[in-house]
């Protein structure tokens, strides 16, 4: 990489507060862990580049929907990490060490406390200011919250993201990124891109610049509701500033707490391009699955593999999941250097389904290494009077498509699509005549040109000659509002 375009990554942060400061904050999030007897410990992470400010005390604002509002005030942080995206041998003569090269640190504050039971709590943060980014105006202050619902002895655990740092990209290259993110307690989880904000102190939305909204903080960028998964292809080189709000439900459907994370791409010319992977590839032991899916039913023990390659032969690559967190008892096991087999086999057991598992494939490049993140979609096949391979929802300009695919029907009259605002309340869109009782594969596909605004769930109904229907599987979706079909 030429350091010319590594320091000009550099970007210097105004905040408007009437003085100019130069904390560069690039990243913040709230999560929490229920102890039990609505005791809490609330982290608040925060990313700052080492070539601003030093790290200062901070607050935390925990307000309900019961009445009860306070602070916490001038916390330290219990831990600081540097979350530098060099190699090895680079690490020395990073900002952070001294040097020149690219760097940040993760800083943790964290209290214990009891929160009295309530149907919403809301965690809150803000500071002044953000690192200087292509996507929004000026550099406005920086907030982040987590909710929390504990009312009735409910006790949760938030969402955690398992990436780290500043995701360090590479223009005119597909990005693929994902942050790992894991419900403690198995919850269902939907992600959605939202505004960033900044509070004064009534939280804000920011003003983003021409061609950038909430919803496109990178033009073309798409979130899949059910894994995370982040997709995009930039073109100009710079910061961006990208939040994404993971949401818990119970199996019932009842939204239990919310949590955001504020990050910012660092997009650079690269040397060369990071590791891909078409998905997975292969299975035994008759486990349905596609690029993207696996239908798992309870019971069965089987193995996946999907296979990581970089275009630069010399390069090596390194694999790491979730997927120990994900799907409990399970093993990955990986073989070669370049290309890379990762094989992952488990014992299924019962969870919320569906559920995304991520894997990460970073090369050994330097000064900075090249890195990608994906996921696949884990369904359950206890609705199976067909055998089902893959039930796929995604927002497009002419709606919502619905797109599912079985391997073999047996006494099957039809397939009816619902849609739902919440996971357990759906109405009928629209119903699909099937194939029958057909051995070979047969793919169907619906468009729904009425779709909601926002999150929404669609469900499968397969209905028997008998007249008896079963339930099928639910996936999410997001639409964003004002997008006409």
């Amino acid at each position: 990489m030429n350091p010319a375009t590594r320091t000009a990554l550099f970007l210097s942060a105004a905040c408007f507060a009437g003085v100019l400061r130069a904390d560069h904050f690039s990243g913040a999030t709230i999560t929490y862990e229920c102890l039990g007897g609505n005791q809490y410990q609330v982290s608040l992470d925060l990313y700052l580049d080492c070539s601003g400010a030093p790290i200062t005390p901070h607050t935390l604002t925990f307000s309900n929907d019961c009445g009860v509002s306070f602070s916490l005030a001038n916390l330290a942080p219990v831990s600081i990490t540097e979350v530098s995206p060099l190699c090895p041998s680079q690490l020395a003569n990073s900002t952070c060490n001294g040097g020149t090269q690219p760097s940040f640190k993760k800083y943790r504050f964290q209290s214990t406390l009891f929160l009295s039971p309530c149907n919403k709590w809301t965690i809150s943060w803000y500071t002044c200011c953000r690192n200087t980014t292509q996507n929004v105006q000026f550099a406005p202050g920086m907030y982040a919250e987590a909710t929390l619902n504990n009312a009735g002895g409910l006790c949760d655990n938030s969402p955690v993201f398992n990436d780290v740092g500043i995701p360090y990209v590479c223009v005119n290259q597909p990005v693929s990124y994902n942050l790992g993110a894991v419900d403690p307690d198995g919850n269902q989880m939907s992600f959605s891109l939202i505004s960033a904000r900044y509070a004064s102190p009534v939280p804000t939305p920011v003003s983003y610049q021409g061609g950038f909204t909430a919803a496109q903080p990178i033009p073309g960028i798409t979130i899949n509701p059910i894994t995370g998964q982040i997709n995009f292809f930039p073109t100009v080189t710079g910061y961006y500033v990208v939040v994404v709000e993971a949401r818990s439900f119970t199996s019932g459907g009842t939204l239990i707490g919310a949590v955001m994370r504020d990050l910012m791409f660092a997009v650079i010319a690269c040397d060369g391009a990071p590791p891909t992977t078409s998905g997975l590839s292969n299975g035994t032991n008759g486990v349905s699955f596609s690029a993207a899916q696996f239908i798992a039913c309870e019971g069965s023990s089987f193995c996946l593999t999907m296979n990581f390659s970089d275009a630069n032969p010399a390069q090596s690559i390194t694999v790491s999941s979730n997927a120990a967190s994900m799907l409990p008892g399970s093993t990955l096991s990986l073989s070669g250097t370049n290309p890379v087999t990762a094989t992952l086999c488990w014992t299924a057991t019962s969870a919320s389904y569906p559920l995304g598992v991520t894997f990460q494939a970073t090369d050994n490049a330097c000064p900075i290494a090249n890195s990608s993140s994906f996921a696949i979609t884990a369904m359950d096949c206890a609705y199976l009077p067909v055998e089902l391979l893959a039930f796929e929802v995604e927002a497009a300009a002419e709606g919502v498509l619905v797109n599912w695919r079985t391997g073999s029907e047996a006494g099957t009259r039809a397939f009816v699509v619902e849609r739902g605002r919440e996971e357990d309340v759906f109405i009928t869109v629209e119903e699909v005549p099937a194939d029958g009782g057909t051995a070979e594969a047969h793919e169907y596909r619906f468009i729904d040109q009425e779709p909601l605004e926002g999150l929404s769930f669609y469900r499968l109904r397969v209905i028997g000659d008998d007249g008896i229907d079963e339930l099928g599987p639910v996936a999410p979706t997001w639409r964003p509002s004002g997008v006409a079909p």
